[in-house]
């Protein structure tokens, strides 16, 4: 047998197609036997996605929970910034006997087969992932799973329901950031860029620059933000700069990403910076140590999110109806060219 086992291999050995047995490793719906035959073909070949599955399968009577399940509203295998938060999360379950499973939920379609999914397959717990719609999490909150929430969505109107939430710290970091700029940048005007309700950490770093101007006395001035340029990209965000009487001293992006793209449309523009405009960002992703200038931003120490979010799954596990928890895993902030 080869040393890495692959989704091919798998599929040569029962016969049927890669996308189907793929499918079935990813929680997608496939029949029922269908599912049953991969899962199993996969703990015998040694497939790396289920070697820990293998460990539970040998103790059927084992205590604790079998499988995980990871729901999110885009593919993260194709984000850096959550490659690491799943690896943090698989360091957590090694050697623990517990599969864990992705599920992708980005249509109303796909949104009733993870439904389907939960009530045809033993759960013992999920993780929620840039999962911000209210009406779905209600609705499945009904299912009683131990639940954990990266980040959270913005909303008026409590989720009733038994859950942790887990997110990297935003606000005193950002203000913190925001106050050194001011204090010896000498900057007075900031500019929110991204949308402070897409989910609670953004609206948390949008509070954080707001707090800084409170506490140093400058005014909020709306002007300079931008919050409505979906999806943020280059081109939009050089439509709305253009727009502007003047920009502000500083920009405070709600991501790596959206910071990036603020860099590109600025030197589009003829825009120094910092000479003109400083710009931060924050997660601190692989981009932001290659883009010119070198992004200042905020590190996100994705690893301890995972391994934070397995520890909190694991003790709502066992006690599924304790007092729901919020913890926030500490930032840094990195300096770098674009803030001068």
């Amino acid at each position: 047998m080869k040393n890495a086992v692959t989704v091919q291999d798998i599929a040569n050995a029962l016969g049927i197609s890669r996308n189907t047995v793929s499918k079935a490793l990813n929680g997608k719906y496939v029949p029922e036997k269908t599912r049953t035959a991969v899962i199993n073909a996969a703990v015998e070949m040694g497939y790396r996605g289920y070697s820990l599955a293998s460990a539970a399968a040998a103790d059927p009577d084992a205590n604790g929970p079998k499988r995980f399940v990871i729901c999110s509203s885009c593919h993260l295998i194709n984000i850096n910034y959550y490659v690491a938060v799943l690896r943090g999360m698989e360091e957590s379950l090694d050697n623990r006997g517990i599969d864990l499973v992705q599920f992708c939920v980005s249509s109303p379609d796909s949104f009733q087969q993870f439904k389907l999914f939960l009530s045809r397959n033993q759960v013992d717990g999920i993780v929620y992932v840039e999962f911000f719609t209210p009406e779905y999490i209600q609705e499945l909150l009904r299912f009683k799973f131990p639940v954990i929430f990266l980040d959270f969505p913005v909303t008026d109107r409590e989720i009733p329901g038994s859950y942790d939430i887990v997110l990297p710290e935003s606000r005193e970091s950002v203000q913190r950031f925001c106050t050194r700029l001011i204090r010896e940048q000498g900057c007075k005007t900031f500019g929110f860029v991204g949308d402070p309700n897409h989910c609670r950490s953004f609206h948390e770093r949008y509070m954080g620059m707001r707090e800084a101007l409170f506490q140093a006395g400058l005014p909020l001035d709306l002007q300079y933000s931008i919050t409505d340029a979906v999806p943020f990209g280059p081109e939009a965000l050089m439509q709305e700069m253009q727009k502007f009487p003047r920009l502000p001293d500083c920009f405070v992006a709600a991501n790596d990403t959206v910071a990036i793209g603020m860099l590109i449309a600025l030197k589009e523009m003829g825009i120094p910076v910092p000479g003109q405009v400083k710009v931060f960002g924050f997660d601190n992703i692989v981009e932001s140590k290659r883009c010119e200038p070198l992004l200042s931003t905020i590190h996100v120490n994705k690893n301890q999110l995972g391994k934070r979010i397995i520890s909190l799954l694991m003790n709502r596990n066992k006690d599924p109806m304790r007092a729901n928890e919020i913890i926030y895993v500490a930032s840094t902030p990195i300096v770098r060219d674009s803030t001068g």
